[in-house]
């Protein structure tokens, strides 16, 4: 006879005796990790639903197996701390509640501080199939700072690396994208760091070619930026990517760090957060997070998580010291939301963490340097590619107009007024327009 289908806390006698955990978390001493998901209204109870995600995700599974203990469950088990649905109806039957939030207590015991590990737990099992539930919020216990570890040097090392103390900084990359010879990305380094640039990098889909890796790239680049610091006093970063599957990826960190190189940068959506974990860990560098290929975790109203944390939390917590991030202006349907709570999860104080430093990119030219920082305000970078090295001028026009547009909103000036002043301000605004 096949063994009956039920978990914990969703039988009636079970549901009846746990009721209150539903609206307020009862007295617990367990260090808990807070997950809070969004989810169309269930058939039956809201209550229900929540007992199963939160048993699901922990010691729970689809049958009772042997073995669970009190002991188990009360230090493994998953909690449910409240559910909210919403609209909210307390009188009448015309109208019900089209979706529930509920915010799930998942012992910080059972994932250590591995965010892979964390993701699987908040994201996998029920919240990935039986559930369809997207997560909209993550509260970590700080001993889960304390061991994922989070930026090494942080928005303040950035600038502290850069010279740069108060202002927007200006990062750039390195375009075309792919194909070009170590003598051209050089010549392009030279010439947008001549023009203002602060920090370059690569493109995201540059690691390794038939003529050009990482580790040439940094060769190749370095005694262009020594010839920059000779020339301008400037010591400008250069971000190599280093993408790829784990074992490479370490290789060239170690062997980009021995050549010399300033900053690495990785792609935590197609490497992992782990991977940026495992870099940080190794190698003593400053580390550009980059978001490619995160569409996939954030876009589906049914699952997945929020921007703010794919894009945001998770790229800091794994010790990104400074994140490529979109906005709505970019030519992707980002929410403005979405937007600004992006950069406050990457820069916002959080206890055991040190803020990491939102790189603002796609799309990006002079004339919306305007709207980004009174957005923001001055602890961003500006992240133009095509605006830089479009420029009619060149890169090295492109990126002084960028940043005569900054020192001109700086200075409480328009940048139609300052571009009467500066040729290269000027050209920019034409070629790209002069606001967003």
């Amino acid at each position: 006879m096949a063994r009956r289908v039920r978990q914990r806390g969703l039988d009636s006698g079970d549901e009846g005796r746990h009721m209150d955990d539903v609206w307020f978390q009862r007295d617990d001493h367990t260090e808990l990790i807070r997950a809070t998901y969004v989810m169309a209204s269930p058939e039956g109870s809201a209550a229900a639903a929540a007992a199963k995600l939160a048993v699901g995700q922990t010691t729970g599974t689809w049958v009772d197996v042997p073995g669970v203990t009190e002991r188990m469950r009360r230090e493994h088990e998953g909690r449910v701390i409240r559910v909210i649905e919403v609209p909210s109806v307390d009188v009448g039957t015309a109208d019900r509640a089209t979706h529930a939030l509920m915010t799930i207590g998942i012992p910080a015991a059972n994932v250590g501080g591995d965010i892979p590990t964390l993701l699987t737990t908040v994201l996998g099992n029920d919240a990935s199939t039986s559930v369809l539930a997207k997560l909209v919020e993550l509260e970590l216990p700080v001993s889960f700072h304390d061991a994922a570890g989070g930026p090494r040097v942080g928005l303040e090392g950035i600038r502290e690396l850069t010279g740069v103390r108060t202002r927007p900084l200006l990062l750039s990359m390195i375009k075309p994208c792919i194909g070009l010879t170590l003598e051209e990305s050089a010549r392009i380094f030279r010439e947008t760091a001549l023009g203002g640039a602060d920090i370059i990098k690569d493109d995201e889909v540059l690691t390794h070619t038939t003529n050009s890796s990482p580790v040439d790239r940094v060769r190749a680049i370095a005694r262009e930026a020594h010839r920059v610091f000779e020339e301008t006093g400037r010591r400008v970063p250069y971000a190599v990517n280093i993408t790829g599957r784990p074992d490479r990826m370490l290789a060239d960190a170690r062997a980009c760090r021995d050549e010399g190189a300033t900053a690495l940068m990785i792609n935590y959506a197609a490497a992992g957060y782990g991977a940026v974990q495992m870099v940080r860990d190794a190698v003593d560098l400053p580390i550009l997070g980059h978001f490619a290929g995160s569409g996939p975790f954030i876009e589906s109203p049914h699952s997945g998580m929020v921007g703010a944390i794919a894009t945001g939390q998770l790229p800091r917590l794994a010790g990104a010291d400074m994140a490529m991030i979109l906005t709505p202006w970019g030519g992707y349907p980002l929410s403005e939301h979405t937007y600004r709570q992006t950069v406050s999860a990457l820069r916002s104080p959080v206890p055991g963490l040190k803020p990491a430093l939102p790189l603002i990119g796609g799309g990006v030219h002079p004339g919306m340097v305007e709207r980004y920082v009174s957005d923001l305000g001055h602890d961003i970078a500006l992240s133009p590619g095509g605006g830089v090295h479009g420029h009619p001028g060149g890169s090295r026009a492109g990126a002084a107009a960028m940043r005569q547009a900054i020192d001109a909103v700086l200075d409480g000036r328009p940048t139609l007024e300052a571009a009467r002043e500066h040729p290269e301000l000027r050209a920019a605004l034409e070629a790209f327009g002069t606001g967003i």
